[in-house]
């Protein structure tokens, strides 16, 4: 009876162990299953954390390069407008270094029009100056009379503006008749290239004033060795200075220079101190058209030749004229030019042909 007493206890304690152990398996097992969970929640948490902290860095990124990007094309148009700015400016600037010195002058009277068509001397030597690149083609039909001869010339000549302050002027003058008593002749006479350049020119608002400096040189293409020579024979030089006064209805000026010839063969011709002094006032202008008329006082003193080494006591001397002339001139492109005048006063040395008219006219055109 003990003994199955004893056998039915260690039964049930058996039970009792089989089951406790089975909860505290069970129990475990789900501790284990609920910590495997609470890890797998905590990674899965973790995850969605980083993803989210990865697409906040990522948008963060996205406008930081997105602000930079701004920046940089901002700071780019910035630049590009600065510059552009700048270039405009350099342009602006260009363009009013290169205004005509007269653009600040009233536009009336003869100021209303070019220097090319503005009233320039007949007689008188220089004021070549044009527009820069501009050119001009001239042509001089001139006639002097003297005592038992007379002189009829025609000339060609071309001139060229580098700038508006500094020209090339190319004479060709030819003798269409010359006489001298029984003796005449024609032909080509001396060449001459010649450069004006005006260092000083103050503009107001109803004038402007200009000195010019005038330089040429002589190329003897003219023939020495005949009865009555056609040329000097030599190189000849020429330097001088004019100073001028356009205004709207009036125009002055004065110019003094001195040709130093060459010699050839033991001959060397009188070198020639000119001094001159003109006045002219505007007529008329309309648009397109403008007339003026001038008064021309032209000097010159000569010194003796000297002819195969030996002086020419009847060579030399001075004479003066006065010449009066009408202008007229077409805005764009034509210049016409007349005038006449004779001999105030004159002082040969010797025995020399007395002068008593000149004639001359001129017609250009600008292009």
């Amino acid at each position: 009876m003990k003994f199955f007493l004893s056998v039915h206890c260690s039964a049930v304690l058996v039970v009792i162990l089989i089951m406790t152990n089975t909860v505290t398996a069970a129990e475990d097992n789900s501790t284990t299953i609920s910590a495997e969970t609470s890890t797998t929640n905590g990674e899965t948490n973790t995850n969605m954390s980083t993803s989210a902290q990865a697409k906040e860095e990522l948008k963060n990124e996205h406008k930081e390069h997105t602000a930079a990007t701004s920046s940089t094309e901002s700071k780019e148009n910035k630049d590009s407008t600065s510059a552009t700015s700048t270039a405009e400016k350099q342009k602006n600037d260009k363009a009013e270094t290169a205004t005509p010195a007269t653009s600040k002058l009233a536009k009336v009277g003869n100021l209303a029009f070019p220097v090319s068509q503005q009233p320039t001397p007949l007689i008188s030597f220089g004021q070549n100056l044009l527009a820069a690149e501009q050119a001009e083609f001239k042509i001089e039909a001139k006639k002097i009379q003297w005592k038992n001869g007379y002189l009829i010339e025609w000339a060609n000549s071309l001139t060229y503006g580098f700038s508006d302050i500094c020209s090339l002027f190319i004479h060709y003058p030819t003798i269409v008749r010359q006489r001298e008593g029984a003796h005449h002749t024609s032909g080509v006479e001396d060449v001459i290239i010649q450069g004006e350049y005006a260092p000083y020119t103050k503009e107001y608002v109803t004038r402007y004033d200009q000195l010019t400096i005038v330089g040429n040189v002589t190329i003897p293409t003219g023939k020495v060795n005949r009865q009555i020579p056609t040329g000097v024979g030599a190189n000849s030089f020429f330097i001088g200075f004019t100073y001028s006064r356009m205004s709207i209805n009036w125009f002055d000026f004065t110019s003094y220079g001195v040709i130093l010839n060459g010699s050839s063969h033991c001959t060397r011709y009188g070198n020639q101190f000119l001094y001159q002094y003109g006045i002219g006032r505007r007529i008329w202008n309309s648009k397109d058209w403008l007339f003026d008329w001038m008064i021309e006082i032209n000097g010159q003193y000569a010194q003796r030749d000297r002819i195969k080494g030996a002086i020419d006591c009847n060579s030399g001397g001075n004479i003066i004229y006065l010449v009066p002339s009408l202008f007229l001139s077409y805005k764009k492109h034509f210049v016409a030019q007349v005038g006449a005048g004779g001999v105030v006063f004159q002082q040969l040395n010797g025995k020399q042909n007395r002068y008593s008219y000149v004639l001359d006219l001129q017609i250009s055109w600008s292009f």
